[in-house]
């Protein structure tokens, strides 16, 4: 397999294109993004335990309101762990379709388009600017994906977390292979 940057495997043969995309993996962010998760447990576990006194309606309400927020980041920086440990985006390119799943664990769907109904992959400049990048550059989220498509006139994505210069070549390789299929 040939690469493209640290975190992006590909091969080609007989007229077929298949892509492995890693997540960003540094063991000690991993580690770190691990302790802050089991801290945010706690606290929320402390947080929900003070549900069960004798509580007027309005503190009760607050307590509901940011348990609501503890579960977004609970299981935001648990899909994050997931994914940074376990996780990969797969892109085929064979028979006219491009097949794409984004697994963890093995365990993925896979979303099938048709080549003649997709446009040219391009870095979408816009997912590397202000303060909520900074957010999902974080290694307790996910990440957004960089590289958008449209295909049956619905915006798509793939490439978490890649960086412009990666992106840009495995653009260009789908593209190629997407209009050379077409073209056949």
């Amino acid at each position: 397999m040939k690469n493209i940057g640290k975190n992006i495997s590909y091969k080609e043969e007989k007229g077929e294109l298949y892509v492995e995309i890693k997540p960003s993996y540094d063991k000690q962010k991993y580690q770190l993004a691990l302790v802050w998760f089991i801290a945010w447990s706690a606290c929320g576990i402390a947080v929900l335990s003070q549900f069960f006194f004798d509580l007027d309606r309005n503190q009760k309400l607050f307590l509901i309101i940011f348990m609501v927020f503890w579960l977004y980041f609970e299981y935001q920086v648990m899909q994050a762990l997931r994914w940074r440990k376990s996780g990969k985006e797969i892109v085929k390119i064979a028979d006219g379709k491009m097949h794409y799943v984004k697994e963890i664990s093995g365990r993925g769907l896979e979303k099938i388009y048709d080549n003649d109904t997709l446009t040219p992959l391009q870095y979408v400049a816009s997912a590397n600017e202000g303060f909520f990048n900074v957010l999902n550059q974080s290694s307790w989220m996910p990440g957004n994906e960089v590289l958008e498509f449209k295909a049956s006139d619905r915006l798509r994505r793939l490439g978490i977390q890649l960086n412009k210069n990666d992106a840009e070549q495995l653009a260009k390789k789908i593209n190629h292979y997407i209009h050379k299929n077409a073209s056949l």
